[in-house]
């Protein structure tokens, strides 16, 4: 008993000395952060990533205090007086089109190179751009493809509209007299997804094909290929908010996410 309360004495005396280190070296370094920031006030010691949806806006309302905020980060002539990158999961979109929606919103000015959106890691994603990739989501997708760098791209309504025969949930869009023949499209080598679609049961159903038959969704499924085709997901998200009062749910990636659970 008596070694336990000598190592426990000198476990609480370490400690302090511990604590005293970590309060000396922190008074040390703040005192020569505040010398460098008062002698080269020209250049920034730090910078700000700041989330999006959520932090600085809610859909397309901004957050008051966040407003504020950017009146206090840029000066007089509109400048940022430390660097400010802006990120989100969105993937429905341009980088430009995201820089001015928040040069607007937040009443500052917002370059595209601020802007980092959640496909914009597909850029260094080169052994992918030329092959042939099923994009998936809403908005100007094919340009968002192109603009990180796939350069042979098929859309879903391009594969439904080669494949009519494969979306027939919906009734009012299933052929109505004689069954048009498939149209010939390259074999898909990758899914992309951007974001969320209109239409889940669409997008789940053909890209469910296109993993089944190994890019060749025309065909019949005659056994199951492992590993699958690579899928891309841009933003695993499950829910977002926006502006409703409760959260809203993502059900489609949810049950796409099952069915490569599946397929596994």
């Amino acid at each position: 008993m008596a070694e336990m309360f000598s190592l426990w004495n000198m476990f609480r005396i370490g400690w302090r000395g511990v604590k005293l280190s970590r309060r000396v070296t922190n008074a040390a370094v703040s005192a020569q952060t505040q010398r460098r920031y008062s002698t080269v006030s020209s250049r920034a010691l730090f910078g700000l990533l700041f989330d999006i949806d959520g932090v600085l806006v809610r859909g397309r309302t901004p957050i008051p205090a966040a407003k504020q905020c950017f009146r206090n980060l840029v000066d007089g002539d509109g400048k940022y007086r430390v660097p400010v990158v802006f990120v989100t999961n969105a993937g429905n979109s341009l980088r430009e089109t995201k820089a001015e929606q928040l040069s607007h919103l937040l009443e500052v000015e917002v370059s595209p190179d601020q802007v980092v959106l959640s496909h914009s890691p597909l850029r260094v994603f080169t052994q992918f751009h030329d092959l042939c990739v099923l994009v998936s989501g809403q908005g100007p997708v094919v340009e968002v493809a192109h603009n990180v760098g796939f350069k042979n791209v098929v859309t879903i309504d391009m594969l439904r509209e080669a494949n009519p025969l494969l979306d027939v949930v919906d009734h009012n869009r299933r052929p109505k007299d004689l069954i048009p023949p498939s149209m010939d499209l390259p074999p898909i080598d990758a899914v992309v997804l951007f974001g969320e679609p209109i239409r889940w049961e669409t997008n789940l159903q053909l890209i469910t094909d296109v993993l089944l038959t190994n890019g060749r969704p025309g065909n019949p499924v005659t056994s199951l290929h492992y590993p699958h085709i690579p899928v891309l997901a841009c933003n695993m998200d499950l829910l977002w908010m926006a502006e409703a009062k409760n959260p809203r749910s993502v059900s489609g990636r949810y049950f796409f996410q099952k069915e490569q659970h599946f397929l596994k």
